[in-house]
């Protein structure tokens, strides 16, 4: 990347990232080309490759910036001064609504296509990710359990608990759009108790 300067290479990952956006909400993962990328922000195709490996990677790049102001969001909203179960409850439902409302997430939840997008992001890149999510989720469960909300549980395990009904959402197709509410408040409830009923 000789011919950009350090400047130009950040102008140019910010315009990607940008256009990206727009150009996914617009157009959606599947229909959006390299070409309809790199032609607005007015660079070369060869270009795109030597900032992404592929349209899918950019696209996993987008989606963790929207999951970081869903994040803030939600960690704001934890902030309220509710009973723990509840607290739990709500973290839940704030979070399965902020995915619901936002479109760009709503792709990945179509059949298959998380799956598709994952198989094409370079595997340190998700190994990366992966770590930093369950480094802050850890202190996220720590912080609950100094408060007294959470019971004092492996943090670890309250982590991969919590994604793993969190990744539930996935599946809203195979359990039934009609049935999914209902099915998702009965394991909330459930998950909620278990990990905040002191005994």
């Amino acid at each position: 990347m000789s011919k950009f300067t350090e400047t130009e290479k950040e102008q140019i990952r910010q315009c990607l990232l940008t256009k990206g956006k727009e150009l996914f909400l617009q157009y959606g993962l599947a229909k959006t080309s390299i070409d309809d990328l790199v032609g607005a922000c007015g660079i070369g195709k060869g270009s795109f490759y030597k900032f992404f490996s592929s349209k899918e990677e950019l696209f996993y790049l987008v989606l963790k910036k929207e999951e970081e102001i869903q994040n803030r969001l939600i960690g704001e909203h934890l902030q309220e001064d509710l009973p723990p179960k509840e607290m739990i409850v709500s973290f839940f439902q704030k979070a399965f609504r902020l995915a619901d409302e936002n479109p760009l997430l709503q792709q990945i939840f179509e059949d298959g296509e998380y799956e598709r997008m994952i198989r094409k992001v370079p595997e340190h890149l998700l190994m990366d990710s992966n770590q930093d999510n369950q480094q802050k989720g850890v202190l996220f469960v720590q912080a609950l359990i100094q408060r007294g909300v959470l019971k004092a549980e492996d943090p670890e395990v309250v982590v991969g608990v919590l994604q793993a009904v969190l990744m539930l959402r996935l599946h809203k197709e195979k359990i039934g759009q009609e049935l999914f509410p209902r099915v998702m408040d009965v394991i909330i409830d459930c998950i909620a108790e278990g990990l905040t009923e002191w005994k």
